[in-house]
């Protein structure tokens, strides 16, 4: 009896192990499954991150590309230009290169024949030299002559050779018309044509007539100089138009005595005088500065009502201190030649108004 109830209670024991292990396997698989479900749904969330990842990307950089377009597109200015002196072509040529401008429009009032005939000498230092070499100016290429790091030449040659710099540039949009002086109603056909932002720079010079038009403020602020001064120009005809570069004398010596016993006076204060002798060999410049003083010449020489003594003062100092190779003044150039019949004083002038900010929403003009 003991025999068969132990191999009862084994055969129990056995079913039960088969039945808890026929439980426990089931049990394993099904967790092998969610397992499987939970790697399943964790790709997935990983894939739809991903693609929204991708889709804010896109359109982040679809928005910043059409905002640097759109914020290029209003950051252009149309550029217009009155005068083509050195200030209004190196202001143009500035504008080209800037990639700011979409068009540059110039207007002058002179022809290029006239511009070219402009006999006016002009001198850049070795500062503006190395300026205007990064505008695309080849002085090589540019008639004129070099001393030290200065460069003469005539201002009609420079302005041409500036126009050609200016035309040959392919972008922006430039229109260049010459002969073409700027009135109310080339100013509303600007208003009406212009779709963005402009800028007009008036280069005509002291007496252009821009101000005026555009309605603008044509005071001027006057400074003195602390300086007299005289001036005198004569041509020859017969030399030609070929720069040359500047004299320039320190502490000139006037000997005046010949003119009467005022101008022999001892003088308490000494004052300096000093000469310039300038421009092309046909037509030639000079001019005389001294220091504002109340010494004996300088009251003389400003009070005095007879043009022969600063006449003969200019001719007896081109005669000392003319290029080499250039002749001399000859009394009847001195005769012809104009200049100023006393000294006086030297004051600086600029305008009051220089910049001013108009939002054209009607015409002004």
């Amino acid at each position: 009896m003991k025999l068969a109830a132990s191999s009862l209670e084994s055969q129990v024991a056995f079913n039960e192990s088969v039945y808890v292990s026929s439980l426990n396997e089931p049990a394993r698989s099904g967790d092998g499954g969610m397992a499987a479900d939970n790697i399943g749904m964790k790709s997935a969330a990983a894939g739809e991150t991903l693609l929204v990842t991708i889709c804010v990307v896109c359109c982040f950089v679809i928005c910043k590309s059409s905002y640097d377009i759109v914020r290029k597109w209003r950051g252009k200015l149309d550029v217009y230009i009155i005068g083509s002196g050195p200030v209004g072509l190196t202001a143009a040529i500035l504008a080209a290169q800037s990639n700011v401008a979409s068009k540059i429009v110039m207007y002058e009032e002179r022809t290029r024949a006239q511009l070219m005939g402009r006999s006016h000498q002009i001198m850049l230092d070795g500062r503006s030299v190395s300026f205007m070499r990064k505008l695309g100016v080849d002085f090589d290429n540019l008639e004129g002559c070099w001393e030290k790091d200065r460069f003469y030449t005539r201002i009609g040659i420079f302005q041409d050779y500036l126009l050609s710099v200016l035309q040959q540039r392919s972008s922006p949009e430039i229109h260049v018309h010459l002969g073409t002086k700027f009135t109310p109603s080339i100013g509303n056909s600007i208003h009406g044509s212009s779709k963005q932002l402009a800028i007009l720079i008036a280069a005509d010079g002291l007496r252009g007539s821009t101000t005026s038009v555009l309605g603008l403020s044509d005071e001027f602020l006057v400074l003195p100089c602390k300086a007299y001064g005289a001036f005198s120009a004569f041509e020859r005809s017969n030399q030609p138009q070929v720069p040359t570069p500047d004299t320039r004398v320190r502490k000139l010596k006037l000997d005046l005595s010949a003119f009467g016993s005022e101008y022999r006076l001892p003088d308490i204060t000494k004052s300096s005088f000093h000469l310039k002798v300038f421009g092309t060999f046909r037509h030639r410049y000079m001019s005389l500065l001294c220091d504002k003083s109340e010494s004996n010449l300088v009251r003389q020489l400003r009070i005095t009502s007879d043009p022969v003594i600063l006449r003969n003062i200019f001719q007896e100092s081109f005669n000392n201190y003319r290029c080499k190779g250039e002749s001399r003044m000859t009394d009847m150039e001195a005769l012809s030649m104009r200049c100023s019949n006393r000294l006086t004083e030297i004051k600086l002038a600029y305008r009051k108004e220089s910049v001013a900010y108009v939002e054209m929403k009607t015409s002004l003009f």
